[in-house]
């Protein structure tokens, strides 16, 4: 079993943004058309994830880049043959659909978790 720890991007949570305001889907939607926002996939769709709004996210820049970054490393270990689950949890704050947190675990044969404080 491979154990070991990425390392954690988190925003400047205290004097970072404040997304409490986008209370809808068209919201976060138009900020993203706007490219204030960045749309991820909980799933990522080259491991079979899909472009539906239930594995969609709309988040800042450096999430994605985390989250890519992550991708990549949990794609490294399933073609050194890892059997392995992955799940990504966001969290919320009030009503807004910008996530503030999102959790990203790893388990089977590499265990790992990462948390990327958002706002």
């Amino acid at each position: 079993m491979v154990l070991f720890a990425l390392k954690s991007y988190s925003q400047e949570v205290e004097n970072g943004p404040d997304f409490s305001d986008i209370d809808s889907i068209e919201k976060a939607i138009d900020l993203y058309e706007k490219g204030e926002l960045s749309k991820i996939y909980m799933m990522p769709l080259e491991f079979g994830g899909e472009d539906i709004p239930a594995n969609t996210l709309y988040v800042p820049g450096f999430v994605q880049d985390f989250k890519e970054g992550f991708d990549g490393t949990v794609e490294k270990l399933l073609l050194d043959g890892k059997i392995i689950s992955f799940e990504a949890k966001p969290e919320y704050k009030g009503r807004s659909f910008i996530p503030s947190k999102l959790k990203l675990e790893v388990s089977g044969d590499a265990e790992f978790i990462e948390s990327i404080n958002i706002w």
